[in-house]
């Protein structure tokens, strides 16, 4: 087991993985791409370094862990899922256009996905995505298509283009094959853990929006057979847990309006199978928190203090 001098206790893995990377060096990426769930697919994402967290483990009182997924080559872990939905529909279902409907992450995930396969990338955006995001979607050789004033209009127009031109809809957070492709982080976690001499963690801390990485999270701990040994800790901010208030309500929660400053968490109802999954394991396997911006904020700041890496608010959440 993993412990601190005098204090012998199970690790805590904390998940930092919605981040873009700041200074973060590529020299720090080290191994191959996790094989799990990617036969005769091309695997898109890298192997992403595992850390102890010194100043972390200090305050926890037990060693933590940080599964650094900032240091994916498109910015965040969403390479894992969407990479593998992309690949999938490209080299099994013969696609030769992708379509997103996302101006953050996912959208950046597809975009790299299509050049690294070589086919046409069309992402549909709302008016409010910044010029800076734009520009960076079309750095890949993506199309970007400015439509509606929230999300639910992009994605109806991108919808709406993938079933006149034949391509394959890439959704932010829902689908099997994007989970899949997310629950290879947690095959990297049990292999480097096992390398380490550990075990099993006491608690998985990531952060929720749709709850695409928490499905796959889910899905990987499953399958290293922690499920019922593991508690994973799903966290919002405040203007943003629309988990958090479907779980406490014990049914699917519509958001009336984003209002966290943490937009990468940003879905108005969480994924309805997803929710379900966490309603069948109990709170005992998956416990919501939703904190405050301000304490994301804060969070993300000591990181940057700690170990020179700057992560946005979504991360601050499972930070905090």
């Amino acid at each position: 087991m993993s412990r601190l001098a005098t204090a012998p206790t199970r690790a805590r893995i904390m998940s930092v993985n919605t981040a873009r990377r700041a200074t973060a060096s590529v020299a720090s990426v080290s191994g191959a791409p996790s094989t799990a769930n990617t036969s005769k697919t091309t695997a898109l994402h890298v192997r992403t370094p595992l850390v102890k967290s010194n100043a972390l483990s200090i305050i926890n009182g037990r060693d933590v862990y940080l599964k650094l997924e900032n240091t994916q080559p498109s910015g965040s872990f969403k390479l894992r899922g969407i990479g593998r939905a992309c690949a999938l529909a490209v080299e099994r279902d013969g696609a030769s256009i992708l379509v997103s409907s996302s101006g953050g992450n996912a959208g950046l995930a597809t975009a790299y996905s299509g050049q690294r396969l070589g086919v046409d990338v069309v992402v549909y955006v709302p008016e409010t995505t910044p010029e800076r995001v734009r520009k960076l979607l079309a750095s890949y050789g993506a199309e970007v298509v400015v439509s509606g004033s929230q999300w639910s209009e992009a994605n109806a127009a991108a919808m709406e283009r993938a079933a006149t031109t034949g391509g394959a809809l890439i959704h932010p957070f829902e689908g099997e094959d994007t989970w899949d492709g997310h629950s290879s982080m947690i095959d990297e976690i049990a292999e480097d853990l096992s390398s380490m001499g550990e075990g099993a963690p006491a608690a998985i801390v990531t952060c929720v929006g749709g709850g695409g990485l928490l499905a796959g999270v889910l899905r990987g701990v499953e399958r290293a057979g922690w499920i019922d040994d593991v508690s994973t800790i799903a966290m919002e901010t405040i203007g943003a847990e629309s988990l958090h208030a479907s779980i406490n309500a014990d049914e699917l929660v519509t958001l009336p309006a984003i209002t966290s400053i943490a937009k990468s968490l940003g879905a108005a109802s969480p994924s309805p199978k997803v929710f379900a999954k966490c309603r069948a394991l109990g709170r005992s396997r998956v416990r919501s928190y939703a904190c405050t911006d301000a304490d994301a904020v804060r969070a993300c700041l000591h990181f940057a203090d700690d170990h020179r890496l700057l992560v946005e608010p979504a991360c601050g959440a499972a930070l905090a």
